[in-house]
């Protein structure tokens, strides 16, 4: 399916073809004095879906930030004209999006449409139920769109028929996830430390973070591991054993395993003790950032970037890696060094049961919805903008450029023709694409030019080939994390808060482990467990 390419050029013709059709076939009711130019005038700003300005509001994480860059972006300016459309931003952080979007919904602000993983949380069926976000409309005149609806789990979502929200896709297959919760790390203050041999084993990555707190290279009294986010995690403790536990930090996305006979939450799995057994060592031994419960994207990078911190937890992969160490922040510390042959990223470890395992998610992570009071002329406009960010020209025009201007076509290939990096050419073009879906994986491919520094480029392409042919998906049933019982649909595991209360505490592990199961027995975990159970069996789900 080609989508709407040559959009405007068909535009054009429905126009004059209307046109004609209103001068020559007429009504009977035509006046005798307007000429054929004036019918056609007219009959064409009639056909014109987009003649009629329209304002947008949006909550994403930042856009006010992005908002501005806009303005400075010719290829963001030229589709937001095609669409006749402007973007009003209404700010969000990492911080404060999932309160404040929760605070609109619930005293009927919600901008028109906006940014938040809530997939599968007891509030976001209560939108569905109350009307608070809009249903989207039959999509047949949204071909891309459409089809980005037959992946099964976006399919899943649809509530008695309709579906509710556009996720925004990621990955193509699971294994991608791989690149959700990456672990960057000095290479170069490794090897000045003494170590020789990139880590394989938790003992080795143990062995390594040890060696360069203890020696310093840099005297800046450098910290073991940091993160970006308390909430990621879970996406590298778990790894060790209890790999399907490892959660976006939504609390409703977790996944289900069957142990001792019946369905249980990974996460409260028998594997969960040697996992956190490990994290607890590596705090107590000096290993983690002893501020990580204060940390944040930006505090992370900071550190990291500027050698205070020995290694760092991330969402986003090498897109990441590049723009927010290598870009903003790396020349300001190292202009010297070359990321590439500086930091690492980190390949699975391999746990007790000798396999490499990586993160799971779904295909996608976090979601557009709409305001329940939306225009539905105001909701097509929407959906029309997102069709032709997913359509061939759309995704080539904003990954690319322009062709003959920023890139040519040899065989199968594009080859870029300014080397200036796309991020600093068009600024927007990033968010733009990113309010509709993530298409991570589509970023790792030599020639595209998302990941600007080339060395980079090419560590990534071979570490998702690595990635591919060398670790394993353990087995589990998504429906079972989709299902609704009456217990389930309330109840939520924050599995990061947990690892957190873990890590800090004074008590032995299995204590204070102990400790938060019990929490979440009062809260009705056996209950739910024994209605997945016999929800599972009514399905034929074994």
């Amino acid at each position: 399916m080609k989508g709407i390419k040559n959009f405007g050029f068909i535009m054009a013709c429905l126009a004059m073809i209307a046109g004609l059709l209103a001068a020559c076939g007429g009504n009977g009711n035509e006046k005798p004095s307007e000429s054929p130019a004036t019918t056609n005038s007219s009959a064409g700003a009639e056909d014109d879906p987009y003649k009629d300005p329209m304002e947008i509001s949006v909550a994403f994480w930042d856009v006010e930030a992005e908002a501005t860059k806009i303005e400075k972006d010719p290829i963001v300016q030229e589709i937001l004209e095609k669409f006749n459309m402007t973007i009003k931003p209404v700010n969000t952080t990492w911080d404060d999006y999932g309160q404040k979007i929760q605070m609109w919904a619930a005293s009927g602000q919600l901008p028109d449409v906006f940014a938040i993983d809530a997939i599968g949380t007891q509030y976001q069926r209560k939108w569905v139920e109350q009307g608070v976000v809009a249903p989207l409309p039959d999509l047949e005149k949204f071909p891309n769109l459409a089809k980005y609806f037959e992946a099964p789990d976006i399919a899943g979502l649809a509530v008695d028929g309709k579906q509710y929200t556009i996720p925004r896709r990621m990955f193509p297959s699971t294994d991608w996830s791989a690149l959700d919760r990456v672990v960057y790390y000095r290479w170069d203050l490794a090897q000045e430390a003494g170590v020789t041999k990139e880590p394989e084993t938790w003992d080795e990555f143990n062995a390594m973070l040890e060696a360069i707190v203890k020696a310093d290279p840099e005297g800046k009294k450098i910290t073991g591991l940091t993160a970006a986010q308390v909430k990621m995690l879970g996406g590298l403790f778990w790894l060790y054993g209890n790999p399907v536990a490892t959660s976006d930090g939504s609390g409703a996305d977790f996944k289900w395993i069957k142990e001792d006979g019946k369905f249980i939450p990974a996460v409260f799995s028998k594997n969960a003790l040697p996992a956190l057994q490990n994290m607890k060592n590596m705090y107590d031994t000096g290993l983690i950032d002893p501020d990580i419960a204060l940390t944040s994207p930006d505090i992370a990078y900071d550190k990291f970037a500027s050698g205070k911190a020995a290694a760092m937890l991330s969402g986003g992969g090498f897109i990441n890696l590049d723009l927010n160490v290598n870009t903003k922040r790396w020349a300001a510390g190292y202009p010297d060094k070359d990321m590439s042959e500086t930091v690492k990223v980190l390949k699975p470890l391999q746990g007790p049961d000798g396999e490499r395992n990586h993160a799971i998610f779904k295909t996608y992570w976090s979601e557009s919805y709409f305001s329940g009071k939306i225009d539905p002329k105001k909701l097509d406009r929407i959906l029309a903008l997102y069709d032709y960010v997913l359509s061939p020209e759309g995704k080539d025009l904003l990954t690319y450029g322009k062709e003959g201007v920023d890139y040519k076509v040899e065989g199968d290939k594009k080859v870029m023709l300014d080397k200036t990096p796309h991020v600093e050419k068009y600024p927007a073009t990033g968010f733009l694409r990113d309010l509709v879906a993530y298409e991570t994986s589509d970023r790792y491919d030599v020639s595209n030019p998302a990941i600007a520094h080339e060395g980079l480029r090419e560590d990534a392409v071979e570490y998702i080939d690595w990635i591919l042919n060398n670790t394993k998906v353990p087995e589990y049933d998504i429906r079972l994390t989709y299902m609704s019982t009456p217990t389930k649909d309330s109840f939520t595991v924050f599995d990061h808060d947990d690892l957190l209360k873990v890590m800090m505490s004074k008590d032995p592990v299995e204590q204070s482990w102990q400790k938060i199961v019990d929490g979440y027995k009062s809260k009705g975990l056996d209950k739910m467990i024994e209605e997945v159970n016999a929800k599972a069996k009514e399905q034929g789900i074994e």
